[in-house]
């Protein structure tokens, strides 16, 4: 069998598709990444299923959803019996690499991460979780900690670079895998040439940003496209090391996000809504000689979907799971797919938490945005085709009645293909087993616990 592609797969942490170059917005900065998209595919609905970070993570690294891989909510630990992508690798004879954030670990977020908990990852340069940018660190393989002396995601695509380097000579191909913790915030933290690029006062803002908190989000996408471009550079780094090797032709590169950032759409900032700010995200491939420069594929992809889609684009073989194999888009682009892509939030934790949020799951369909409580109340329904910003929730709405009608049933038969059955998050934390993690999380963030 011939030598398998290289596997460069790069994703940020909070990176709304609607803030990149090749998507449309022309004031953020982002040449490499806009080169990629022309270089590659741009997939145009890419969703996040779960806008957290934590079981979004552990979807993307083992094609399945959060009830099924166990880290439901931020700083619950992902299962350690089950495999995940860096297992498919190396067990089809890759050498593979981790670096970056992983926040699968539980807490303490400042822990390091046993061999036994890694999802088959080899070469190993992480953090559980670490947003202070001017003070990161890392554990090793070994797990010693290093620590950084330059911003925090320089310094991860060093490591990068240095292991495309040193195993480009190989026999075997490689895989890395680079997870860069921005452009989440702090924005305080960006450097000043990043920062300076951009003007607050000039700054476009998205029309579902209410007036009253206009200059506060302005301050916030200044700070948020200083990241993105700093990013963008790093990403820059990659490619050129890439092409200079020799490799481009032998290598896959992928990029994507976790999730979005409200950053002030409805009044909101962070995550954990169904709005499109949060679980729209970016998704870029490119690989010279297996399907054309500057394509754009239409087709509604679910990042639960990545892992088993990667595996069948390099050959290897892969467990079943609940992400669907979606390789055909890939190689054809106007490939027709049909079918809705699960959207949930299990959990309201932190940020929702504190905003009164509740538990809710839904769909994204190809024109609508539908959700409902644990309860089983419809919370969201959008028409995105009509109303792209999402100003006009149809909810309850006597017009949309029959709508609501169909995408419950709907709902209802991807529930039971899924084989989960939503509750109350209070009632679904006891019921599953979840009390002791989650209070331990409680504590450490010093919130209220749940009794049993």
């Amino acid at each position: 069998m011939s030598r398998r592609p290289n596997l460069l797969f790069v994703f940020s942490d909070q990176h709304r598709k609607c803030s990149l170059g090749c998507y449309g917005d022309h004031r953020v900065q982002t040449p490499n990444l806009d080169r990629l998209a022309a270089d590659g595919i741009r997939f145009d609905h890419c969703i996040s299923n779960s806008p957290l970070c934590v079981p979004m993570r552990g979807s993307l690294l083992t094609g399945r959803y959060a009830w099924n891989h166990g880290a439901l909510t931020n700083d619950l630990p992902i299962r350690t019996d089950i495999s995940g992508v860096g297992d498919w690798l190396e067990g089809a004879g890759y050498h593979t690499g981790y670096i970056g954030k992983w926040h699968l670990g539980g807490i303490p977020r400042d822990k390091a991460i046993p061999v036994g908990e890694r999802l088959g990852f080899s070469e190993w340069k992480v953090a559980e979780c670490n947003h202070l940018y001017d003070r990161g660190y890392y554990f090793d393989e070994e797990n010693r900690r290093h620590e950084m002396t330059r911003f925090q995601s320089v310094e991860e695509t060093d490591l990068a670079l240095d292991f495309i380097r040193r195993n480009s000579g190989r026999e075997v191909s490689w895989a890395l895998f680079l997870s860069w913790s921005p452009p989440h915030e702090p924005f305080d933290a960006v450097p000043p040439e990043f920062l300076e690029l951009y003007e607050p006062a000039t700054l476009e803002l998205r029309a579902n940003v209410p007036s009253e908190i206009s200059d506060a989000a302005r301050r916030w996408l200044q700070g948020y496209y200083g990241l993105i471009t700093l990013l963008d550079r790093q990403f820059g780094r990659l490619r050129e090391t890439v092409e200079r090797l020799g490799i481009a032709d032998d290598t896959l590169i992928v990029y994507t996000s976790d999730h979005g950032d409200l950053l002030g759409s409805h009044g909101f900032r962070d995550k954990q809504l169904p709005h499109e700010e949060a679980i729209a995200v970016p998704l870029l491939a490119a690989w010279p000689g297996h399907w054309g420069s500057g394509s754009v594929c239409d087709a509604l992809i679910g990042l639960v979907d990545l892992p088993v889609t990667l595996a069948a684009l390099l050959g290897i073989e892969y467990p079943e799971c609940d992400g669907r194999n979606l390789a055909e888009v890939f190689r054809n682009p106007a490939a027709q797919v049909t079918g809705s892509r699960l959207i949930y939030d299990l959990i309201p934790c932190h940020q929702a938490e504190d905003r009164g949020g509740c538990e809710w799951i839904g769909l994204r369909t190809g024109r609508y945005t539908f959700a409902r409580d644990g309860e089983g109340k419809t919370t969201v329904l959008f028409d995105n085709f009509a109303d792209p910003c999402q100003l006009r929730n149809l909810a309850g709405m006597p017009e949309a009645a029959a709508l609501e009608r169909r995408l419950h049933r709907e709902l209802d038969r991807e529930l039971s293909a899924a084989g989960y059955r939503f509750r109350p998050w209070r009632r679904m934390v006891r019921e599953d087993g979840y009390v002791a993690d989650w209070n331990a999380s409680q504590r450490y963030f010093k919130r209220e616990e749940l009794k049993s």
